[in-house]
């Protein structure tokens, strides 16, 4: 929850109210929410992110992105049918209330390292 209190308060309302709809629980890894440009920049060296932190920003350092996992039996999870489930719960909530959001399952296979499923950002142009 200390990695929710970080972003946006819109998507803090959207996954709080995600967790209490979804069929899956779910969570926020260390590096899910809120990132420095440092903390980028470790994810952009070790090829787990297209955005370097300084020439090319993350939603995530604006505190408008969040990822997730999936809590199953006791442990993380990253199976694609776990978080498509969740993703569809919290596309739904988005929907419901007014919040444009996209999903990285829908970046498509062409986008760096293919879908980000974990992935969810907050428009706001």
């Amino acid at each position: 929850m200390d990695r929710l209190l970080q972003v946006d308060p819109r998507l803090q309302e959207l996954i709080k109210n995600t967790i209490a709809l979804s069929p899956i629980d779910f969570g926020i890894p260390k590096f899910g929410g809120l990132r420095t440009e440092k903390e980028q920049e470790e994810l952009y060296r070790k090829g787990l992110s297209k955005c370097d932190g300084y020439k090319i920003k993350s939603f995530h350092q604006t505190g408008n992105a969040i990822d997730i996992y999936a809590y199953i039996n006791g442990k993380a999870s990253w199976n694609k049918i776990h978080l498509a489930i969740i993703a569809g719960v919290i596309l739904g909530e988005a929907n419901r209330m007014n919040l444009n959001v996209r999903w990285g399952g829908t970046f498509g296979s062409d986008s760096f390292n293919g879908w980000d499923m974990p992935h969810f950002e907050l428009i706001t142009y």
